[in-house]
């Protein structure tokens, strides 16, 4: 009994720990979602929870990249399909837009996740399009380019389901709040 309320306890203030250094980030941009048989434009929204403060300008947290689009098929008989990509990730952030406080005109991130990923085109003479999920590795640069926030992220996605190919994406987003 003396075990569980010690490790209760331990629990509780690792928690108490992590949620006072709760803040929220996000970002807006546009990516473009490729594998070897297709490819598509979309637009790509990345909200994170920042959980952990390492030190002033370097933060751990979670978040996802979400990216939708629309594939166009320029084939007679064809019609306009979608791109969806929803990784979960874990980062670590550091220097500027680790967290709110941060000074610096320069930064970046690297994660690791999992990923759920569609891209592709449906038609009458047939479908070309890719599909699966699997371990996702990413990472970008953020800077103050002419005085306004913006990002740089690339992603891999290793497909875990062996019929569709491995999904690589780049994205340039904007980074929202006072930096």
């Amino acid at each position: 009994m003396k075990k569980l309320v010690l490790i209760c306890l331990c629990v509780l203030s690792v928690v108490q720990f992590s949620f006072g250094q709760l803040s929220f980030s996000h970002s807006l941009g546009g990516a473009y979602y490729a594998t070897s048989i297709t490819g598509a434009p979309g637009i790509m929204y990345s909200p994170r929870l920042n959980f952990m403060e390492l030190s002033d300008e370097t933060t751990v947290s979670i978040g996802t990249h979400l990216g939708l689009g629309v594939v166009f098929n320029s084939r007679d008989g064809g019609s306009n399909s979608y791109v969806l990509d929803l990784p979960i990730v874990a980062e670590i952030n550091f220097g500027l837009a680790a967290n709110q406080d941060t000074r610096s005109s320069f930064g970046g991130f690297v994660g690791l996740g999992y990923g759920f990923n569609r891209i592709g085109a449906d038609s009458t003479f047939g479908s070309d399009f890719n599909e699966g999920s699997g371990v996702l590795f990413n990472g970008g640069l953020r800077a103050i380019i002419k005085e306004r926030p913006l990002g740089l992220r690339v992603s891999y996605m290793l497909n875990s389901d062996e019929e569709f190919e491995d999904v690589i994406s780049v994205g340039l987003f904007y980074i929202f709040g006072g930096f």
